[in-house]
């Protein structure tokens, strides 16, 4: 679907804005509008002051939600709002209802949404009610539940605009093959969330619908791409999510906003027939669809449902493998887990290497083995230096988007990437730059199996069961700010899956020094205190249900059993 050029018109880009944010407005009821009282206590504007929006419970005291809503939101993991809606404890009206409303207060307060359709998902909820009192059983293993979606899905009717204003006004006219898959499986959709202008940042913004922020503290990026859902569901506006990822788009704003994020291998979870700014054909990484929550059980909920429903059929960028049902893990079980050791170059704050140190402890202490891995055998900074050159040869179509309607770059757009090329592979750029564009493929292609050969002769050497590191060398930081994400876009060139679990905070009494990293910014201990911390675990290529099954055990020994 093609953009509008409004170079050709008489409207400007603003108009275009004020029109839409103007019809947005016109579909939350007025009695979900936050009273003045709120607004009165707040520093406006929030994304300028530190605000800590979760400890202040705006949505108890806003008065907005009655007491069974706000144990639906507050109270309930996603697998026990499935089991309670197949029983019928709760009706899927009343939780799609208490979600809708806490939804429309977190965007408010955060600008997580861009499309929102609360009628209609009413309306199907009320079907769902209907279809499980008169049949006795539930439409599908996702039924009743609501969830939330990034903004590149298409739904019929409904604009994708992934922050472009000239995307702006052009329905999709069909679904994505993963929003007709959640439908049959008996899900409620009822927001689409927003993402940064072009998708290729870590911020959250664009001039349609302003800056996502973090409902932790307003004064820190809620990451991106997929920041709108990890703002939305850290701020419990959403039991369940499914973001995409192609350096960390999932796993960034899961760690930012203290949420849970699954980046599955490329081919499980349909991806296909969203909208995109890159140029058809063409994708030098594989971007992947996963599921974004507020508890570990819900990441293999979605995605155990989503591959068992045979999404090939819908989807041919999807491959054809079932869900493989795996043992339970004994608890005498003992795992050989990896630590991934930070590169020089990509040196970890204080917060970080805490947490991830203590994560480590924990583990051994709890009978696991653990084992480190150095930078040489890791080469995270080698193959964030690939990813780079992967991407520079990815032309895309964002750069069109954006001048077809007139609208300036947001700051982080404008920033670009800043090159990211260490002494790992020195040699190899330099005869790289001479290259022609075919030969830079083909010698980007090989370079990344001679790492990925690597790592393969690593994981039986070490006989790895999975490895733990960083999703990120800092926590959330202020906007505009984030580093090249070397700690998630290298399982991306490995197409390894892997998850965030969030574990612990940033606090300025155990890190209260400053230091300064040179081209990887600084840490600031009183600008990130008490921002979530969080470690990733990922396994190797296809092991999609052995990484959520040992993430699942990891999580579990580190935050204790989910209730």
């Amino acid at each position: 679907m093609g953009s509008i050029d409004l170079r050709t018109t008489a409207i400007t880009w603003q108009e275009v804005v004020a029109e839409k944010q103007n019809a947005s407005r016109k579909l939350v009821p007025h009695e979900w509008q936050l009273p003045d009282a709120i607004w009165k206590e707040l520093t406006l504007p929030l994304e300028a002051n530190s605000t800590r929006l979760i400890d202040k419970d705006i949505p108890r005291r806003s008065g907005l939600l009655n007491i069974r809503e706000l144990e639906i939101t507050e109270d309930h993991s996603t697998v026990q709002l499935l089991s309670a809606l197949a029983k019928g404890t709760f009706s899927s009206y009343e939780v799609t209802t208490a979600f809708c409303k806490r939804a429309a207060i977190a965007q408010q307060l955060t600008n997580c949404l861009t499309e929102t359709f609360y009628d209609a998902a009413l309306t199907r909820a009320k079907e769902l009610d209907a279809y499980l009192a008169s049949n006795g059983k539930t439409a599908g293993p996702l039924h009743g539940l609501p969830i939330s979606l990034k903004d590149s899905f298409k739904i019929k009717g409904l604009d994708s605009s992934i922050g472009f204003v000239s995307l702006l006004n052009k329905p999709a006219e069909q679904n994505s093959p993963l929003v007709d898959i959640l439908l049959n499986l008996g899900a409620v959709l009822y927001v689409k969330t927003n993402i940064p202008q072009t998708m290729m940042t870590a911020d959250s913004h664009n001039n349609i619908w302003g800056r996502t922020l973090n409902p932790h503290n307003t004064a820190l990026t809620a990451g991106g791409s997929s920041g709108g859902e990890g703002s939305l569901i850290a701020f419990r506006g959403s039991p369940l999510g499914i973001g995409t990822d192609i350096a960390g788009s999932i796993r960034i704003p899961s760690l930012c906003c203290g949420i849970y994020g699954f980046k599955p291998t490329s081919g499980r979870i349909p991806f296909g027939g969203q909208q995109s700014p890159a140029l058809e054909g063409f994708a030098a990484i594989a971007p992947v669809a996963g599921p974004m929550a507020n508890s570990f059980a819900a990441l293999q909920s979605l995605s155990e449902a989503i591959i068992s429903a045979h999404p090939a059929r819908h989807d041919s960028t999807t491959l054809d493998i079932p869900w493989q049902v795996l043992p339970p893990l004994d608890s005498s079980v003992r795992l050989n887990i990896g630590v991934l050791s930070a590169d020089s170059s990509l040196p970890l704050y204080p917060p970080v290497k805490r947490t991830l140190d203590k994560a480590s402890a924990v583990l051994s202490e709890s009978g696991h083995n653990l084992i480190p891995i150095g930078p040489e055998a890791s080469h995270i900074a080698s193959l964030a230096e690939l990813s780079m050159g992967l991407f520079t040869l990815d032309i895309t179509d964002g750069i069109k988007f954006i001048t077809s309607s007139g609208e300036p770059l947001v700051p982080s757009v404008a920033a670009g990437a800043a090159p990211f090329r260490g002494d790992s592979l020195e040699e190899f750029w330099a005869d790289f730059d001479k290259m022609d564009v075919f030969h830079k493929i083909a010698a980007l292609g090989r370079e990344r199996h001679r790492i990925t050969e690597a790592w393969r002769k690593l994981w039986n050497e070490l006989k790895l069961d999975a490895v733990i590191c960083p999703g990120a060398q800092h926590t959330a930081v202020k906007h505009d700010t984030f580093q090249y994400p070397a700690y998630t876009v290298f399982l991306n060139v490995l197409d390894y899956p892997s998850c965030i679990i969030p574990f612990g905070k940033a606090s300025k009494e155990l890190d209260p020094n400053t230091k300064t990293y040179g081209r990887v910014g600084s840490y600031d201990p009183q600008e990130t205190d008490q921002a979530p911390t969080a470690i990733q675990v990922f396994t190797s290529n296809m092991k999609d249900e052995t990484c959520l099954q040992v993430g699942k055990l990891i999580d579990e020994i580190l935050n204790g059993p989910e209730a």
